[in-house]
């Protein structure tokens, strides 16, 4: 026996995929706000070390700091 599935697009579905892609966009947003919040923390306690904690355990400088925290970020 076959079945016969109609795929036409319905109103209803066109507002709710829209939905879905604001919402994502939304969700999207709200995840780098958080995520950079953190690295900001990351950021403010490396700057509290001094020049030999960074270098002992990072092997960075005071000046590489962000780009150490944002290298995920950065295009090589």
């Amino acid at each position: 026996m076959a079945y016969i599935t109609d795929t036409k697009s319905t109103v209803g579905g066109t507002i709710w995929s829209a939905l879905q892609t604001a919402g994502s966009a939304v969700l999207r947003f709200f995840e780098d706000m958080t995520l950079a919040a953190s690295r900001v923390e990351i950021i403010n306690a490396m700057l509290d070390m001094d020049e030999e904690t960074l270098r002992s355990r990072y092997n960075i400088s005071r000046d590489q700091i962000v780009s150490y925290v944002f290298r995920d970020k950065l295009v090589p």
